[in-house]
């Protein structure tokens, strides 16, 4: 059993869904299918999920959706004419008011009603097998009831980014949620493979928008994905990791442009031996949080009070250092603004440090591989190769991290020395 999931690239236009037919085709274990809202056609294009958040806006205000609305409509009837009624029917609901989150989901769901029809296989509403709590997790049920309702023969397809929550309303997952539904779907029907189809060759070893042609990932971890999206890469979506880690599920990462490629393979674990790093990234925008208080691993209170309180500011720290008498909290400069008093509260908190100081401006870069433990501790590799060049371009490092991660080097430094930094290690990794 394959379950696959294509994106909105793959589903844009008529042409690009003739190739998911083939993909499909062309291997009978291919029988759960997700699906994505069609994406842009061209580059000055609109994604039909932006045009429904757009409807939902103009409804919210008291506006007339039928200019919006009829852009919508043109796409999917240019494919399918059979959606008419559908289409008249959810444009009557957004403008009464269902809200965002019914509006957005309607792009998934037409696209997985058009498709049923045009690959003669069954369509499944997710609404009616993806369940959700009250804090927008998955409920476990939703593996049963997938597993319940695909049981038959053929092939069924679940439109993904949406389900619904405990009062039975459409609730959206975050964008790209897709993935997610494609993950849980795999999970439930115990797939031998999750296949994850979009418009690029796989996983790249460094942002193509700032790197000329960086190579493809061929394997990585769970793990080395979780650490590079830490770090910043926009490589897979985070929560769709979770539900085929635990099944032990591979994940295959492929181009619906390109098909006989074998794209990117995620799994539980690999050889480091030949590829040490699986791949880098960083992030800007941080600021560095230090609390010190002497002694303080022998108060109880010091880190539960400490992380409580960030909690309770809705405050997430993106990375924390220790030291003997202190503790430095990563944490986004965007979330920082919004709290005037937020020095004051961590004086003030359980266990109260004896001082706070911010450090803003500061970026991350992190070097991620299942080999890093290997080498970092061997002189000479590629560790000391990192350091070595950063010290040739005249730039220190503010922060370095390594041992509570053995996967990643995470070295901390000011933002103007960023896009340098960046390629003095990238100059080294792709050797």
């Amino acid at each position: 059993m394959i379950v696959c999931k294509f994106g909105g690239s793959s589903l844009a236009d008529e042409g690009q869904i003739g190739k998911v037919k083939k993909i499909i085709e062309s291997n009978a274990d291919r029988k759960l299918i997700v699906v994505s809202a069609p994406g842009k056609r061209s580059s000055d294009d609109i994604k039909i999920t932006d045009l429904l958040y757009a409807c939902a806006r103009t409804a919210a205000d008291g506006g007339s959706i039928q200019k919006v609305f009829n852009r919508i409509r043109e796409r999917y009837l240019g494919i399918s004419g059979s959606l008419a009624g559908e289409l008249d029917e959810i444009e009557h609901n957004i403008a009464a008011g269902y809200g965002a989150d019914y509006a957005a989901s309607r792009g998934e769901y037409l696209s997985a009603k058009m498709l049923s029809v045009y690959f003669n296989a069954g369509f499944i509403d997710a609404a009616e097998v993806i369940r959700l709590t009250a804090d927008g997790r998955v409920d476990p049920r939703s593996y049963e009831l997938v597993k319940e309702r695909t049981a038959g023969d053929g092939r069924y397809i679940i439109p993904g980014f949406y389900g619904t929550d405990p009062s039975g309303a459409v609730r959206t997952f975050s964008r790209g949620g897709s993935d997610i539904t494609g993950a849980i779907a795999a999970r439930a029907v115990h797939a031998d493979l999750y296949e994850n189809w979009t418009d690029v060759p796989g996983l790249l070893m460094a942002d193509p928008r700032i790197f000329d042609n960086p190579p493809v990932v061929r394997e990585i971890t769970y793990r080395e994905i979780r650490e590079l999206a830490c770090a910043g890469a926009n490589v897979f979506h985070e929560e769709a990791i979770a539900p085929v880690k635990d099944a032990g599920i591979p994940i295959n990462i492929r181009s619906t442009n390109d098909p006989e490629q074998k794209g990117t393979l995620i799994t539980s674990s690999r050889s480091a031996a030949d590829v040490p790093v699986a791949g880098i990234s960083g992030k800007k925008g941080y600021t560095a949080v230090r609390l010190e208080k002497f002694m303080l691993n022998r108060y109880d209170s010091f880190h539960s009070g400490v992380l409580k309180t960030l909690h309770g500011m809705n405050v997430e720290p993106g990375f924390i250092l220790y030291g003997n008498d202190s503790v430095v909290f990563l944490i986004e400069a965007e979330k920082l603004k919004e709290i005037p008093d937020f020095r004051d509260k961590l004086l003030s908190c359980p266990g109260a440090p004896d001082r706070v100081d911010l450090e803003p401006g500061i970026a991350v870069i992190g070097i991620v591989g299942e080999g890093m433990r290997a080498e970092y501790s061997n002189a000479g590799t590629i560790t000391a190769a990192v350091f070595s060049r950063l010290h040739e371009h005249r730039i220190n490092p503010r922060y370095t991290s390594f041992g509570g991660s053995d996967s990643m080097l995470l070295i901390g430094l000011q933002e103007p020395d960023f896009s340098k930094a960046l390629e003095a290690v990238y100059s080294v990794l792709k050797k």
